[in-house]
């Protein structure tokens, strides 16, 4: 495929296979956790310039290699938006509810803020997400036979995210349900964008439309159980946020039912890509530990004094001793370092620029 343009000097590459583009190397060299060689073919072909052309994710696109160059590129707000493929953005259900305006998007970041940043909030995430992680891993001693550390990690992170997104009333059964469901949505954002019988994008699609249903359910649930309680305290959960933006749109700016379930659908997406991240973080971690064994043997010693600093030998893990995981924290930011290299950013051109020109 040829693209070529008289206004712009663009850099050189290969547009690929037609319709496809490049995304078949892409996807495998993806699924094989090898994403540099999928880069190294451009950069030994075409040089280290640092920007190639190619097709990818159904639209000609630029790909950034050098740090400087994307450092300036997320820096540039006035001339890049954050970008995802079109394909994503409708299974995610974005394009179905005409997206998101810029006032919204603000006005979600304000919601989300204290999550992500207020230190008593951390700390009661931290209380429940060592309870379901330390039931997780009950049940699995329980069973007295081999396990799959990086699968066993997957099902305790999403009830993680579930109780921020959701809370903590909501049936099991639902909740298996969008585990299950999320799993078909991640394989259609991961696969070829064509929506015919039996590919992954249009089970991923299904998934999307099962996956709304049940937020639904879930949403007209609490609002039953919002009218009933008048005099409720301000709820830390994602979906009790974006409900009480309801009780305020008299100007029309909260979110509505579509919106709010788009939102849902979007965190529970992006939530569980970061479990897959998580999973790829931990296996690194436990490859390069176990072949650089003094390097486990420091962090092990620190894991130890920790313990032996505890006033009885019945306390659990608690926010204060995490903090004191110095040692612990460079392992795993070196292995967020080395696993982070293998992950790709989305940025949309505003209007045309030049780069390094």
């Amino acid at each position: 495929m040829k693209f070529s343009s008289k206004k712009c000097e663009l850099p050189p590459g290969d547009m690929g296979w037609p319709l496809v583009g490049n995304m078949f190397f892409f996807f495998q060299s993806f699924k094989d956790g090898n994403l540099g060689s999928f880069v190294s073919y451009f950069v030994t072909r075409f040089g280290e310039g640092g920007m190639c052309k190619a097709f990818m994710f159904g639209k000609p696109s630029i790909i950034i290699t050098k740090v400087e160059t994307s450092r300036k590129i997320f820096m540039d707000d006035d001339n890049f938006d954050r970008g995802m493929p079109k394909y994503i953005l409708k299974i995610l259900g974005q394009v179905q509810v005409g997206g998101f305006t810029k006032e919204e998007s603000k006005r979600l970041h304000r919601l989300t803020t204290p999550i992500k940043s207020d230190i008593s909030l951390s700390s009661n995430y931290f209380d429940f997400a060592n309870e379901i992680v330390k039931n997780s891993f009950e049940k699995l001693v329980a069973m007295e036979e081999p396990i799959d550390i990086l699968l066993a990690m997957t099902r305790p992170t999403f009830a993680v995210l579930m109780r921020i997104l959701i809370g903590d009333g909501v049936d099991h059964d639902l909740v298996d349900v969008l585990f299950e469901e999320t799993i078909y949505l991640i394989r259609g954002c991961h696969g070829l964008p064509f929506n015919i019988p039996g590919s992954s994008y249009n089970r991923g699609l299904k998934a999307r439309g099962a996956m709304a249903k049940i937020y639904q359910h879930i949403l007209d649930e609490r609002k039953v159980m919002i009218g009933k309680n008048k005099t409720r305290g301000k709820s830390n959960i994602l979906l009790d946020m974006m409900l009480d933006t309801q009780d305020d749109d008299e100007q029309g700016k909260g979110f509505n039912d579509e919106k709010i379930i788009a939102m849902l659908v979007s965190y529970t997406f992006a939530g569980f890509e970061s479990v897959g991240l998580d999973r790829l973080v931990a296996s690194t971690a436990i490859m390069y530990l176990q072949k650089y064994p003094n390097f486990l043997n420091k962090a092990k010693e620190e894991q130890e004094d920790i313990v032996k600093r505890r006033s009885s030998s019945n306390e659990g893990l608690n926010f204060h001793e995490i903090k004191q995981m110095k040692y612990l924290s460079n392992v795993i930011n070196e292995s967020l370092r080395i696993a982070m290299a293998k992950t790709i950013f989305f940025r949309e051109a505003r209007t045309t620029i030049d780069i390094n020109g």
